[in-house]
């Protein structure tokens, strides 16, 4: 039986904002691309809708992750409710979404303004790969004290799905602070000059939390983690992935998109109505892979013409496999009428 995203099972104060907007006439493509995502899906502990009703973005990104996997063609045995996917094909393994949240007493992902724009993009980045970093680190913990045990997980790769909303405008860090989190590779933004061609990068061990305490980043440059196969991530499956995916052309929105530029730091800056408008599902998707995990992922296992698929060569070189025009970011520009 389907699941009933759109009944409300709470009252309207409970309700988070932007499901509270979904209810809304005239946003029916959307709670259309959120039903088709959710074809298939089931509500194995009873609380899934509710908490996608009043908390929404954990659940959304569970969502998300559900709908990649079919349209990976993967398959996925919902007997089980923890982890959230076992997921069968030629290389059956484990998935488990979590996302990257706001600090304590932090301003949320939503309901934001333009005065909210970051003011110092090294810091937004800093702060943005604390936040995945302690999101990772509950999950392995999770593992390693609960998942491991469990017999349909045991030899099998273990991956960590990561999206980023823990602030206004966490898709503007695009792939920034999980190349930190994860391989170490810092971009630094105030080292970078007028006539540049690239961003200044170089490997970091660590990111400071505060003045006297750091965190541990490159977390996929040693042994530290192998029960970690790799990570999917993404800080693009927000509202505005499904804002674009949704078959709404006479929407008054306008798209603006980043993409890379090759031989220059500026990058490709496009710009559409809704209505000559297109986007992939899988666009703005990374998978990061974990050269030092006890049960590898397959290379191309979870490949994708829309997405970037990140693996390191032996001589540690980073390898990006992606699309010419890979989406780095996208910002809409709406009018609603009231």
């Amino acid at each position: 039986m389907p699941i009933d995203l759109f009944r409300p099972l709470t009252t309207a104060e409970k309700q988070h904002p932007i499901f509270k907007m979904m209810l809304k006439n005239g946003f029916e493509p959307e709670r259309d691309v959120l039903l088709q995502w959710a074809n298939g899906f089931e509500d194995r502990d009873g609380k899934f809708v509710k908490e996608f009703q009043t908390t929404f973005e954990s659940s959304f990104w569970e969502l998300y992750l559900f709908a990649a996997l079919k349209e990976w063609g993967l398959p996925v045995d919902l007997r089980y409710h923890t982890p959230d996917f076992l997921v069968g094909g030629s290389v059956p393994f484990c998935l488990e979404a979590t996302i990257a949240n706001p600090p304590v007493g932090g301003q949320p992902a939503y309901g934001f303004s333009q005065v909210d724009l970051p003011a110092n993009f090294t810091e937004f980045n800093v702060e943005s790969t604390l936040r995945i970093c302690n999101s990772f680190d509950s999950k392995v913990k999770k593992y390693r004290t609960n998942y491991s045990k469990l017999v349909h997980v045991q030899n099998k790769p273990f991956v960590i799905g990561i999206a980023s909303f823990d602030r206004p405008h966490a898709h503007f860090a695009s792939g920034r602070p999980i190349l930190a989190a994860l391989y170490g590779m810092y971009h630094d933004e105030e080292a970078t000059q007028f006539g540049d061609t690239r961003v200044p990068s170089y490997n970091v061990s660590a990111a400071p939390k505060t003045q006297n305490t750091h965190i541990d980043v490159g977390l996929f440059c040693d042994d530290s983690y192998p029960e970690i196969s790799a990570v999917i991530y993404s800080s693009l499956a927000t509202w505005g992935k499904v804002r674009a995916l949704a078959d709404n052309p006479r929407a008054m929105t306008a798209y603006t998109t980043l993409h890379p530029n090759h031989g220059s730091i500026m990058p490709i800056v496009r710009g559409a109505m809704k209505k000559d408008y297109s986007e992939n599902l899988m666009d703005g998707l990374f998978v990061l892979h974990n050269p030092f995990a006890k049960h590898p992922l397959p290379r191309g296992l979870l490949g994708h013409p829309r997405l970037c698929e990140v693996t390191i060569a032996d001589d540690g070189e980073l390898i990006m496999e992606a699309p010419d025009d890979f989406l780095l970011l996208r910002m809409l520009n709406s009018i609603i009428p009231v």
